[in-house]
């Protein structure tokens, strides 16, 4: 059976505070009908004289877009992202971490989870009549940590992220 979208989260750490621990994760997804991590892979292909193709794998350059990002005063996450956008902010200021979440069984215990530092930019604001639009860039800028998050702190609203693998009961 194939995953429902839902399955996959993206949380942002609203608090910009860049540790795990300490972390107040904002959940993407409100008013966004489709968003997906774009891996941009960077190869290279090359033909030698000796008529054999070598490839050159640079790794990836992952990207995501959260658009539309509707400005609401209650959200965690507007502030700071009014704040980047409004005061042109920009490298440090602008770093933060996003949690990845996948949920293959809903009746486990513990789901696979991913921490890795971005860069967020937001690409513009203003809108039609629907509302303020500030949708923003998400970019990796620092290690990925895998781990995995608990599946009551997760329908907690509040996913507690915890290094390394999940050890089977």
């Amino acid at each position: 059976m194939k995953l429902e979208r839902e399955a996959l989260m993206h949380y942002l750490d609203a608090s910009f505070k860049k540790t795990p621990a300490t972390a107040e994760w904002a959940v993407l997804g409100d008013d966004i009908e489709e968003m997906s991590v774009e891996l941009n892979p960077d190869t290279e292909q090359k033909r030698t004289i000796l008529g054999k193709t070598v490839t050159t794998d640079n790794g990836y350059a992952p990207s995501m877009s959260a658009d539309p990002f509707y400005a609401d005063p209650a959200s965690k996450l507007y502030p700071k992202i009014r704040e980047i956008a409004f005061n042109r902010l920009k490298g440090e200021a602008c770093k933060t971490l996003m949690l990845e979440v996948i949920v293959e069984d809903t009746a486990a215990e513990k789901h696979l989870a991913y921490v890795q530092e971005v860069m967020v930019k937001p690409q513009s604001y203003g809108g039609d009549t629907t509302g303020v639009n500030i949708p923003f860039d998400v970019t990796d800028d620092g290690e990925r940590t895998k781990g995995y998050v608990t599946a009551e702190s997760l329908k907690s609203g509040n996913p507690v992220f915890a290094a390394g693998e999940i050890v089977a009961a």
